[in-house]
């Protein structure tokens, strides 16, 4: 898949176009169907993603919303979907300012669109005034099974996040992707090693507290337990979260490597500890806990 950015493609093509900040079960109906329907007919399948997402620009003092997946993590999941393009189409003053048929036009034109394919819920132009029936060749894919981006994200904002569900409407669990950063070393001399990621700013994070995880690392997957959080009993004036997950069966050296860290159950909230061994002796029972979760396959 080719990764492109700006309001053209080079050539004739199937395309969807959308926010995509999810890419969940409906995203992969609509997705696969590009992919299909441009096979057929012997021309390129694209996905036209929104970049920045559109409610970061609309919205910008609203410093709570975070998209669902990073840019590199959307890229990630349609790079499985056998999508031959992914055009990042710059969401700015310019682009909400065309109407309906100015904006209709330009796929036709300017992104070579052959056909199409749009959930039928799709709004775009000003004022959202255009809808999927507006486009002159265009396939409208029904929606599926009710499932959106602000449902799952609700599920992962519950008091008790519910990651079974939400993993469900998605069709693979919550993850996050980043690459291991040194850290202080701290887990480690309570016995417990872990990797570091410190997640983008952009990133949607579910509750802080510990999850029983599974982490790819070339390919490989490793149980773990995982902390999100501010590590309120390592430092109580800490304000960027960080992502600690310490592996089961894992003793290789990791820096510097791209992981994906997938959330499988919710053990508890992130709390202050009187001292590391307290600490060290609540590890020992969340580790316990998550060993006992199976691995999503």
């Amino acid at each position: 898949m080719k990764i492109l950015s700006g309001r053209t493609l080079p050539q004739p093509c199937v395309l969807t176009v959308g926010k995509f900040e999810g890419i969940h079960r409906g995203h992969k109906a609509l997705i696969k169907k590009v992919v299909k329907m441009a096979r057929t007919r012997g021309v390129k399948s694209a996905v036209v993603a929104f970049s920045p997402h559109p409610n970061i620009v609309l919205t910008p003092n609203d410093n709570k919303y975070k998209p669902l997946f990073t840019q590199e993590e959307r890229a990630f999941l349609l790079g499985n979907f056998g999508v031959d393009y992914l055009l990042e189409y710059p969401f700015d003053v310019h682009t909400m300012a065309l109407s309906a048929q100015e904006f209709s036009a330009a796929l036709y034109r300017d992104l070579q669109a052959k056909i199409v394919i749009a959930g039928e819920d799709f709004r775009f132009g000003n004022n959202r005034e255009g809808t999927a029936a507006c486009l002159p060749v265009a396939h409208v894919i029904k929606d599926y099974e009710n499932i959106s981006t602000s449902a799952i994200r609700a599920l992962l904002d519950e008091e008790t996040p519910q990651l079974t569900r939400a993993g469900q409407m998605l069709g693979f669990p919550f993850f996050v992707m980043g690459q291991v950063k040194q850290g202080r070393k701290l887990g480690r001399g309570l016995g417990f090693p872990t990797l570091n990621l410190y997640p983008a700013v952009e990133k949607f994070l579910p509750k802080f507290g510990v999850y029983a995880t599974q982490t790819n690392i070339g390919g490989h997957v490793f149980k773990g337990v995982t902390n999100i959080g501010l590590r309120p009993t390592v430092n109580a004036a800490e304000t960027i979260p960080t992502i600690e997950t310490h592996l089961f069966d894992f003793n290789a050296d990791a820096y510097g490597r791209a992981i994906r860290i997938e959330f499988l159950h919710f053990i508890r909230e992130e709390r202050k500890f009187p001292n590391f061994d307290a600490l060290a002796v609540q590890i020992k029972k969340d580790a316990k806990i998550a060993e006992n979760i199976a691995i999503y396959e």
